[in-house]
């Protein structure tokens, strides 16, 4: 095999083909990328975890055609490193690759394609397209929901929904939940619940960028994301993802409005002294004011306020405050509504409609 191709269009490819391969050691095949050239024209790879897998179809010229792996994060450390405009490759029949540009060669030893897995099939697909911004957004107000407990599996990602015209999005992880919603232009008939496991959807988070349409392919085992030139193939979680909507708080005894930064910026100066053990901020709502506190025996004490449009009685409750961290960081809104009814009650933060944080409260000490 011998082709030629731009070297910044291959690295773009590599750098999300590299992030997917997979480190299983009785699998040495997997920590490689499948390249496959069957006409003049085009460059396929291919990389996979057996849970996730990604694949590439990138212009290039080829002047003999063929199969081979090559490892797949020293390919991308090479074309990442070397200066030229172009980048020729060639694999001899021994599949030992060689790599030009410029005045660089690299000789990288690779393997038989022969037993690289091949990505499954989506049969039987409903799709839906979305703004690549639109999807990264409702993911990110929801991946750090994701529980990383492997004995409830079904909490390991998160739990996509297409219902109504409407697109939902949530996660949990038993001590939070969070949910988004948006409207969209989705067939209204159209109704589907999968999970994506939390792999995937980091991952799409990490490449997904600006206003170009993405199509999600549903199939009964699996989930497809297709832009541009790569297809990202995900397994689904098996198994019914629990009623989050029990979970939610039908109304709240209190709601305040908050500036978010303010917010933000009160919480991080409070939990510098809450740590380890100790993670745990006090949250008091006085007449005009909330004041944060918090006591760690092996470091110190803290107090701090801002200034609030509150006029109830006198209530306090705790929080881990990286729980509330989380979910502040990822929204834009200038202000927003934090709900509460009692101190052994979740504690809710929302922005308008389509976005609600429920959160487990902390024993008062």
């Amino acid at each position: 095999m011998n082709f030629t191709c731009d070297r910044i269009v291959l690295n773009d490819a590599l750098s999300i083909l590299q992030n997917v391969v997979g480190s299983n050691t009785t699998l040495p095949i997997l920590s490689n990328i499948f390249i496959e050239s069957s006409d003049k024209k085009e460059l396929k790879l291919t990389s996979t975890n057996l849970e996730v897998g990604v694949q590439f179809n990138i212009d290039t010229d080829v002047n003999e055609t063929g199969t081979c792996t090559l490892p797949g994060k020293k390919f991308f450390e090479i074309t990442r490193e070397i200066v030229g405009d172009k980048v020729e490759v060639e694999i001899s029949s021994d599949y030992i690759g060689v790599i030009k540009s410029g005045n660089a060669v690299y000789r990288l030893m690779g393997m038989s394609a022969e037993e690289f897995p091949r990505l499954p099939r989506l049969d039987k697909v409903h799709s839906i397209k979305l703004t690549e911004n639109m999807f990264k957004e409702v993911l990110k107000k929801t991946a750090y929901a994701i529980s990383t407990d492997e004995a409830r599996y079904v909490l390991n990602g998160v739990y996509l929904i297409i219902s109504k015209g409407e697109l939902i999005v949530v996660a949990t992880d038993g001590r939070r939940l969070s949910k988004v919603k948006k409207s969209t232009d989705i067939d209204p008939n159209l109704e589907v619940g999968v999970i994506v496991p939390a792999k995937t959807v980091h991952e799409l988070i990490r490449i997904l960028n600006g206003e170009k349409e993405i199509e999600i392919l549903f199939s009964e085992t699996h989930v497809g994301f297709k832009r541009e030139q790569m297809l990202m193939i995900s397994r689904l979680i098996e198994g019914k993802f629990p009623n989050y909507s029990q979970v939610i708080p039908k109304k709240s005894k209190e709601k305040v409005e908050i500036d978010r930064e303010e917010f933000i910026s009160l919480i991080k100066r409070v939990s510098l002294i809450a740590t380890g053990k100790s993670n745990l901020v006090k949250f008091r709502f006085n007449d005009g004011s909330l004041t944060l506190t918090a006591s760690n025996p092996e470091v110190g004490e803290a107090k701090d306020d801002i200034s609030i449009d509150y006029k109830g009685e006198d209530f306090s409750i705790a929080f881990n405050p990286e729980y509330v961290i989380d979910a502040l960081k990822t929204l834009d809104d200038e202000k927003i509504t934090f709900g509460f009814s009692e101190p052994t009650l979740p504690g809710v933060i929302s922005c308008g409609e389509d976005f609600v944080y429920v959160i487990m409260p902390m024993k008062l000490r």
